[in-house]
C-alpha cells in the first residue's frame, strides 16, 4: 500500500500539467461555495444591519407596560435584551405647514435607546442629558419648520384628550383636530443638539400626529445601571422594545401571547397569514387584543431575516436562487474534477493495466486513486476556501468604495462558521463522488485492454460510412474528424456534456437574477422623481406658468406638471383580453363604460414625452397610454398574477368619444379635489356606472387620437390601470373649439400635479415654498409638496445591492463554466495529440489538418447548444414553476438574451480553444509526440 501512495505521489509529480489543473478544478469549485456562503451570510448580514437602522433593533414592542412591571421583562428568560422609551407628552408646534401633523411628540430614552432605537443621526449628536434634544428631518421638509442644531426651543409639553368622549389620546392616534385639546401642560426648554431621519413606522406610526423629538431620560439610565429601582414608580407607563433569543423566536407566537395574556393558538393563527380564521375566531381573537395587557407591535421583517425564513419576495428569491446556484455549483463541480479524474484515468490506463498485470488487486488500484484525490484536496480545499473568503471581501470593499455617498445601505463583510464548515464538508464529498466513480472504472480494466488502450474505442463499420457532402466540404480532413467522433463516442460525449452543463447552468442563472428583479419590482414600484407636488385652486391653474416656476428653480433636471380631467367612454373598443377581463370583474356584462383620464401636460413635457415615444405630429391630438398592469387570477395555481395587458384596438388617426356630465355648480362637484391627486386615482376598476353618468346633463367631445405608446411621462410609471390620454393645453381646448358645445368643466373639476427630477431635492423644495410664499402671483393656489427623495435613494440602493450579489452569481458560475470548458477542450486536444502526431506523419497537410479540427469544432458547437439551450430553458421554466408554488404566480418569460449570449460565448470559446491547441500542435515534434508514453 505504501508502495502505491508513493507511486501516485511520484506521478502527480511527474502530470505537473494534469495535476496543476485538476488542483485548480478543487480549489475553483471549494472558492466558488465558500464565496456563495460568504456572500449570502454578508448580504443576510447587511439586511439585518439595514433594518435595525430603519426600524429598530427590537422583536416585538410592548405598549403602555408600568415601570413596576418592568422587571418581569428584564428576568424573562424568552428575552435577550430590552431598552425603553418614555413619553414626556405633545406640544404645538408653531407655523407646522403640515395640518395633520401639528405636534411635537417628546420622547426620552437613555443609551440603549439612542444605539438599538431607530434614531439615526444626520448631524450633530445624540442628547446626553434631559436639557438636550434631538429633531427630525421631516420637521422641516414636511412641517416646514427650520430648526437647526444649536438652537434652543421651548416647549409646552403636555396630554392630548378628547373631549368628546373623555379620555387621553394615545402617541400613534391619528390628529383629530377640533376634537382634541392639549392639557396638563408643562414648559421646558431644550438645546437641540442633534437632527435624525424620521424614526420608523414601529417608533412613529406614518399616521401620527407628532413629529417624534428625542431627549435624554436620567430615570431610565439609572435602572439600565442598577443605580435605581422601578419599583417606586408604579405610575409611570414605557414603552418596551424587546429582542427575544434565538430559541424564543422558534416559537415567537407563543412567547408574545404569554407575556400579554391572550390565547396562544389564536394568537398564532392570527398571525399566519397562510391559514384563514373563520368569523367567529376572528371575533374571538378582536376580543382578546381589546382585553390584552399590553399594545404591541411586530418588527416582522426583521424576525424573518434573523430566522432566515424571508416572508417578502425580494429575500424569497434571493435565497432560493443561492440554494440553486448552490446545486448547480456542486453538480457542475462534481462534473469537471470527475473530468478531470476520468481525463487522468485514462492517460494512465496502460499503467494501471501494467500494474495489474504484475499482481496489483482492483482495491489498491481504487486506493491509488482515492489517495489521489485526498492528496489534491488537501492542497486544492484550504486554498479555495480562502480565495473564496479573500474574494468576498474584496467584492464587498470594492463594492463600499465605489458607492460610497450615493448607496444607502453599507454593505458589511460577514463569515459564517457554520456555513464555512458546510461549504468545506461539500467540497470533500464533491471530491469523494468525483473520485470514486473514477476510481471503479480504473479498477474494472484488465491488463490486456488497459495495455491495448481500445477500451475507449467503439467501432461499428455500419455507423462509421460518412455523408459524401463532409467530403465534398471538408475535404480528408473532415471525413477523419467526422470517423473519429463515431469511433470515440465517449469522449466526445464528455466533452459535449461538459458544454451543455456550463451552457444550462448560465441560462437558468440568468433567468433566475430577471425574476428575481422582477420580484423585487412588484414589491418596490421604484419612483421616478423625488419631489412630487399636489396643487389645488378656486380657479383654474396656469400649468405653463407653474411650469416656468418649477424649471426655474436652479436643481431640476426634469419636471412635469399636469391637469388631471376625468370622462367616461360608452363601449370603447377594448382588446380581446382585456374585454374579458372587464367582463369578469363587472359579472359578464356586455355594456361596460371605462373611465379615461385625460392629462393635460405643459407643453415642454408633452413636446418631449411625444418625442420620446416617438409619436409625430402630436399637438393637435392625444398620446394613448395604452398598456398596463393588473392583477390577474391564474385558475390552474389559484393565485392571483401580475399581468400586462394592450387595452384598446386605437390607433393613430382613431377617434374616441368621451362623456362627461355637468352640473349647475361645478366647482362644488365631488370632482373637486383638495391636495392629493394619488387618492383619486386608486380605484382600479375604472367602472363608470349609469347612476354617476345621469347625474347632471350628459355632454361628449371627440379626442383624435395621435399615436398609441406603452411608455409613461415622469410622475406617472404606477398608474396601474388608470387608462391615460395625454394631451398639450392648446390641443385639449380645440375639443370645444366648433363651438357646437361651450366649455362647460369650470375650476374644481381638474386635480392638478406635478413632478420634479432635482438634484438637491431638500434644497429645492427650500427654493420652491419660498418663491411661491414672498411672489403673490400663486397667492392662490396651495401646494403640497412631497420630499420622495429618501424614498427614491432606499430604492435605488435595494436595486443596486441585489444587482452587485446577482451579477456576482453571473459571473461566478460563468467562471466555472468556462474553466470547464477550457479545461475539457484543451485536455481532449492534448490527450489526442499522439493521434494527430501519427496523422500528419503519414501526409496530412496543415490544410486538412485544420478542416479536421474545425469541423469537430462545428459538431461540438451545435450538438451541445441544441441540447443545452432547449434543456436550459425546460429547467427555468421548471423553477418558475416551483416559485409559483411558494409566492404570487410569475408569468414565464424565456431568458432570450441570456440565450444569445450563451450562443455566442460558446461557438467563440470553442473556436478560440481549438485554434490554439492546434496552432500549439502544429509545432509540436512528430516523432518525440509518438514516442510520449505520458500522454
Amino acid at each position: 500500500m505504501n508502495l502505491m501512495k508513493t507511486l501516485t505521489l511520484k506521478n502527480l509529480k511527474l502530470n505537473r500539467k494534469r495535476t496543476i489543473v485538476t488542483i485548480v478544478g478543487i480549489i475553483l469549485a471549494t472558492a466558488l461555495l465558500s464565496a456563495l456562503v460568504t456572500l449570502v451570510s454578508s448580504f443576510q448580514y447587511s439586511i439585518i444591519e439595514y433594518q435595525k437602522q430603519k426600524d429598530g433593533d427590537f422583536h416585538v414592542k410592548f405598549s403602555g407596560v408600568k415601570m413596576s412591571e418592568l422587571s418581569e421583562f428584564k428576568n424573562n428568560r424568552n428575552i435577550e435584551s430590552t431598552f425603553e422609551t418614555m413619553g414626556m407628552g405633545f406640544a404645538k408646534l408653531d407655523g407646522c405647514k403640515n395640518e395633520d401633523k401639528p405636534y411635537a411628540y417628546v420622547m426620552a430614552t437613555d443609551e440603549a435607546g439612542f444605539e438599538k432605537g431607530c434614531f439615526n443621526l444626520i448631524e450633530g449628536r445624540m442628547a446626553k442629558n434631559e436639557d438636550e434634544i434631538v429633531i427630525p428631518r421631516h420637521l422641516r421638509t414636511n412641517g416646514r419648520i427650520d430648526i437647526k442644531v444649536g438652537d434652543e426651543i421651548t416647549l409646552d409639553i403636555g396630554k392630548r384628550y378628547d373631549s368628546s368622549t373623555e379620555s387621553v389620546i394615545w402617541e400613534n392616534i391619528a390628529y383629530e383636530h377640533e376634537a382634541e385639546t392639549l392639557t396638563d401642560t408643562v414648559t421646558k426648554r431644550y438645546k437641540v443638539v442633534g437632527i435624525m431621519e424620521r424614526p420608523g413606522y414601529g417608533m412613529e406610526d406614518y399616521s401620527a400626529a407628532g413629529y417624534t423629538f428625542v431627549t435624554y431620560s436620567n430615570e431610565l439610565a439609572a435602572i439600565d445601571n442598577g443605580t435605581k429601582s422601578e419599583v417606586n414608580e408604579a405610575d409611570t407607563t414605557l414603552t418596551v422594545y424587546s429582542r427575544y433569543t434565538q430559541k424564543a423566536l422558534r416559537n415567537k407566537d407563543a412567547v408574545t401571547a404569554d407575556i400579554i395574556g391572550v390565547d396562544e393558538k389564536l394568537f398564532a393563527k392570527a398571525n399566519n397569514s397562510s391559514v384563514e380564521m373563520t368569523a367567529e375566531e376572528s371575533d374571538r381573537f378582536l376580543k382578546e387584543m381589546e382585553n390584552a395587557k399590553y399594545d404591541i407591535y411586530i418588527n416582522r421583517y426583521l424576525i424573518s431575516y434573523e430566522c432566515v425564513f424571508p416572508i417578502d419576495g425580494t429575500f424569497k428569491a434571493l435565497f432560493t436562487v443561492a440554494t440553486v446556484v448552490a446545486l448547480i455549483i456542486i453538480l457542475t463541480s462534481v462534473y469537471c474534477i470527475k473530468n478531470s479524474f476520468n481525463i487522468s484515468i485514462t492517460e494512465k490506463i496502460r499503467q494501471y493495466g501494467m500494474l495489474a498485470s504484475v499482481g496489483a488487486t482492483r482495491r489498491q488500484i481504487k486506493s491509488s486513486v482515492k489517495t489521489e484525490a485526498a492528496m489534491l484536496g488537501v492542497v486544492g480545499i484550504p486554498v479555495g476556501t480562502m480565495s473564496g473568503i479573500l474574494a468576498s471581501l474584496i467584492l464587498v470593499k470594492v463594492v463600499n468604495a465605489l458607492s460610497a455617498g450615493w448607496l444607502n445601505v453599507d454593505l458589511s463583510f460577514h463569515t459564517s462558521l457554520p456555513a464555512l464548515i458546510l461549504a468545506v464538508i461539500l467540497s470533500i464529498a464533491t471530491i469523494y463522488f468525483s473520485a470514486t466513480g473514477s476510481a471503479r472504472r480504473a479498477a474494472k480494466v484488465t491488463p490486456l485492454e488497459a495495455i491495448r488502450n481500445t477500451k475507449e474505442i467503439k467501432i461499428k463499420s455500419a455507423k462509421l460510412k460518412t455523408p459524401a457532402i463532409i467530403g465534398r466540404i471538408w475535404g480528408i480532413g473532415g471525413v477523419i474528424s467526422y470517423k473519429n467522433i463515431k469511433r470515440n463516442k465517449k469522449k466526445y460525449r464528455t466533452t459535449v456534456t461538459s458544454i451543455v452543463i456550463c451552457s444550462v447552468t448560465f441560462i437558468v442563472i440568468s433567468y433566475f437574477m430577471s425574476m428575481a428583479f422582477s420580484m423585487v419590482g412588484m414589491s418596490y414600484a421604484s419612483a421616478d422623481y423625488n419631489i412630487g407636488i399636489n396643487m389645488s385652486c378656486k380657479k383654474d391653474v396656469d400649468i405653463e406658468k407653474v411650469s416656468e416656476l418649477l424649471s426655474g428653480i436652479e436643481g431640476a433636471k426634469d419636471y412635469l406638471v399636469g391637469a388631471d380631467y376625468y370622462f367616461d367612454v360608452d363601449k370603447p373598443e377594448y382588446t380581446k383580453e382585456y374585454g374579458e377581463y372587464c367582463r369578469q370583474l363587472y359579472d359578464d356584462s356586455e355594456d361596460v363604460s371605462q373611465m379615461f383620464l385625460i392629462t393635460v401636460l405643459n407643453d415642454k413635457s408633452y413636446d418631449k414625452y411625444a418625442s420620446d415615444a416617438g409619436i409625430k405630429n402630436a399637438a393637435t391630438g392625444a398620446i394613448l397610454l395604452n398598456k398596463c398592469t393588473f392583477d390577474v387570477y391564474n385558475e390552474k395555481s389559484s393565485k392571483y398574477i401580475k399581468k400586462e395587458m394592450e387595452l384598446y384596438k386605437y390607433k393613430a388617426g382613431d377617434t374616441i368619444r368621451c362623456g362627461y356630465n355637468v352640473y349647475e355648480d361645478a366647482s362644488s362637484d365631488d370632482n373637486a379635489v383638495e391636495g392629493d391627486t394619488e387618492s383619486s386615482t386608486e380605484d382600479n376598476s375604472g367602472y363608470v356606472d349609469e347612476e354617476t353618468i345621469n347625474n347632471g346633463v350628459r355632454k361628449t367631445v371627440d379626442v383624435n387620437i395621435a399615436g398609441v405608446t406603452d411608455k409613461a411621462p415622469i410622475g406617472y410609471k404606477g398608474c396601474s390601470n388608470t387608462t391615460h390620454l395625454f394631451m398639450n393645453q392648446k390641443g385639449f381646448e380645440s375639443l370645444w373649439a366648433d363651438g357646437k358645445s361651450g366649455n362647460e368643466l369650470k375650476p374644481g373639476n381638474a386635480t392638478y400635479s406635478a413632478y420634479v427630477v432635482a438634484e438637491n431635492a431638500d434644497e429645492y423644495q427650500d427654493t420652491l415654498e419660498k418663491e411661491t410664499e414672498e411672489n403673490p402671483e400663486y397667492s392662490q393656489i396651495s401646494f403640497y409638496v412631497s420630499n420622495m427623495d429618501k424614498q427614491m435613494r432606499d430604492e435605488k440602493s435595494l436595486f443596486t445591492l441585489l444587482g452587485v450579489f446577482a451579477y456576482g452569481l453571473i459571473v461566478v458560475i460563468a467562471l466555472i463554466g468556462i474553466t470547464n470548458i477550457i479545461n475539457t477542450l484543451s485536455t481532449g486536444m492534448e490527450l489526442r495529440s499522439r493521434e494527430f502526431a501519427t496523422l500528419r506523419s503519414i501526409g496530412m497537410t496543415d490544410k486538412q489538418f485544420a478542416g479536421m479540427v474545425r469541423l469537430e469544432s462545428v459538431f461540438i458547437s451545435v450538438k451541445a447548444l441544441v441540447i443545452g439551450v432547449p434543456l436550459g430553458i425546460l429547467i427555468s421554466y421548471l423553477l418558475c414553476v416551483m416559485m409559483n408554488r411558494m409566492d404570487d404566480a410569475i408569468i414565464y418569460e424565456p431568458p432570450y438574451k441570456a440565450i444569445i449570449l450563451c450562443i455566442v460565448v460558446v461557438i467563440m470559446l470553442i473556436y478560440a480553444i481549438m485554434k490554439l491547441s492546434m496552432t500549439k500542435l502544429r509545432h509540436n515534434n512528430i516523432i518525440e509526440t509518438i514516442k510520449n508514453e505520458n500522454l
